[in-house]
This record gives C-alpha cells, structure tokens and sequence, in this order.
C-alpha cells in the first residue's frame, strides 16, 4: 500500500494533467478569442482575435474606390454595428507587428491584389521626393536627399521607383494612400509562390544554381536602378516551382536608394545574408569559389554588377583581361546571364 504522501502527489498529479487536457482542448476549440497560427497550406485563417481587427470607416472605403481599389469587409467581432476587413480563409494573407495584409481588386490593373493595412501611428521609415518629367517619375536626387513636396513609406517608394523602371521580378507597385488610421500600399499579389526558406532542402543543384542566379541578375538590376534591398535572407526570396523555379524578391520596408553612379553593397549583401542558400553554393561551386568573391565584394562596392556588366557586353575575348578570374569562372561555368534592349540582367537557364 502506498504511503499517504505518495497518494497526495498522485492526486496533484492527476489534477494537473486533467488541467492541462482541458486547456489544450480549449484551444483547439473553435474559440474566437484564440488565434492558431497558420499553416503552409492555410495561408489564410478564420481567427477574429481582436489584433485581428482593422475597422474601416466609409470615408476610408469611398477612398479605396476613388483610387480604383476595392477589399472584402465583415462585421468587427468586438462590435457587429461596426466593418472590418475580413480576415476570412480566402482574404487573409499575412499578418505580423507591422499590420496586416490582404486580397485586394483593382479597376486599373489585372494581377491578384495584396493590401497592406499598417495602423496609425507606426515606426516604419518614411522618404519625401518629388516627381519630374514626361512621365511623373520619381526624382532620384529629391529621394535621396529625402527633401520633396510628396512623402511615402519606404516600401512604397521603391516598388513605385522599380515598377516606374520596369523592373521585373518585383511586385510591382499599384497605390499608395493614407488615411487617419492607416498607410495603406496596394502591390502585386504573388500567388503560387514559395519562400525559399521553406523548400531550399527539397531542390536539386541545378534547381539552386538557377534560383540563385535569378536572384544576382535582380539584385543587379536594382543595383543599376539606384536601390539596394538590404535585407536578402530566404523568407524575401519567392520562388514558382509550377513556373520553372521563376523567382520574385520581396519585402523593401529597409531599401536604400543612391544615384545611379554610386555603388551599394547590393551584392554583398547577397553574398551574405541568405545563409543557408550560401552554404548550399559553397558546396556545389569548386574551388572556394564564394569565398573568394566575397572576399572581393568586402573590398570594392559595387565590383559584382560592374564585372557582370562587362562579361555580358564584351564582343570580344578582351573581356578575360578586363573580368578577373574568379568572376570569369562563376559567370562562365555557373551563372550566365544576357541582357534585354532595356539594359535589363536576364539569367539563362
């Protein structure tokens, strides 16, 4: 027979787990108050939690249509009388510290729609410009020096400034509004894409080396553009496998912006900071290779774009004297790239 104290703490015990089993039971109940996190496959989530809550007014949603946009609403869950954005299945996309995005429609263009909401008032970074020319462009200099009659969030400014270039591989940039309670950015939705951070173990070498080169010819593009991505880990590289391993870059809430004829460390900034697709090249080019480039890219700005811009123009061998040899073998055996009638990198698969 078991000593009275042994009885007791079996008592707890069992009091305990029963506790437990019925907390866990809680949460997977259909409780509105509780929001699961979405899965790979639910990328959208039925969950009403109250930081789920975007309400609108109708003067913000006349504004949407004015500029051409349009959401989906529901009824607020704190208050029915009240709309909200919807955060159903087929609306929600994302949703983090910053705000939350959504499915959007527009009259003016004919790609999927993403929303981005952010609630009022927010530390994101913001960048006055003005606008010149023929065509309204964005002004580099104004940007740069951050002085301009117009003020935008910084996401919103450079993929207004790539789509304005026709720079591809880019969400392209649709509207940009603010109200009393948000800043509001209306961008290309990339449907059927992956992070690469969620499918790097799955893909073959060649599949990597044509992820990787894609992702060099955007950032040089930038590069030539005047933008630098600044922040190039696995989660803001997007690729389709349904669509040859097409690869879009995302997420430009830290993008820099200089003239044309200075140099970022854009590409040293891809030669560092997606780690695990870095460890994946180290393995599959020979002879050090990354390592070496690297070492190059630490020590001249801009040395990557320049030396692909010379193998990719050269008509001549002259170009062996002029690319150094590093450059020569990753551009030559791993990455080959052309260039379009707009000055645009291409990567050859």
């Amino acid at each position: 027979m078991l000593p009275f104290d042994v009885h007791i703490l079996v008592f707890f015990v069992h009091l305990f787990v029963s506790k437990v089993s019925s907390d866990i039971g809680k949460l997977k109940s259909d409780d509105t108050g509780y929001c699961l996190k979405s899965t790979k496959k639910d990328l959208g989530s039925s969950c009403s939690a109250k930081n789920l809550e975007y309400p609108v007014s109708v003067n913000e949603l006349d504004l949407l249509k004015q500029n051409g946009l349009s959401i989906k609403t529901q009824s607020c869950p704190s208050n029915p009388s009240a709309t909200c954005v919807s955060t159903d299945r087929q609306s929600l996309i994302g949703a983090g510290t910053y705000g939350l995005v959504v499915r959007g429609r527009s009259k003016t263009v004919s790609f999927p729609l993403a929303m981005k909401f952010i609630k009022l008032p927010t530390k994101l970074d913001l960048v006055s410009f003005n606008v010149a020319g023929r065509y309204n462009r964005i002004d580099l200099k104004s940007l740069i020096e951050n002085k301009g009659s117009e003020q935008s969030l910084r996401e919103a400014v450079a993929l207004r400034l790539l789509t304005e270039y026709e720079v591809p591989l880019i969400p392209k940039y649709v509207s940009y509004l603010e109200t009393s309670s948000y800043r509001i950015l209306a961008m290309e939705y990339l449907d059927g894409y992956e992070e690469l951070s969620k499918i790097i173990d799955q893909l073959s070498s060649k599949d990597l080396l044509f992820i990787s080169c894609q992702t060099a010819a955007i950032v040089c593009n930038l590069d030539q553009i005047g933008v630098s991505h600044d922040d190039m880990h696995e989660r803001n590289i997007l690729v389709d496998r349904r669509n040859k391993n097409k690869v879009n870059l995302i997420d430009f809430g830290g993008a820099h912006f200089s003239l044309k004829h200075d140099h970022f460390t854009s590409t040293s900034n891809f030669f560092k900071q997606p780690i695990n697709l870095l460890g994946h090249l180290k393995r599959l080019m020979k002879d050090d290779l990354i390592d070496k480039i690297q070492s190059h890219e630490r020590k001249e700005l801009g040395r990557f774009c320049s030396m692909m811009g010379k193998m990719v123009t050269s008509k001549s061998e002259k170009y062996k004297e002029e690319v150094p040899y590093d450059y020569r073998v990753l551009f030559e055996k791993y990455w080959k790239f052309s260039q379009t009638n707009k000055k645009i990198f291409k990567c050859i698969s």
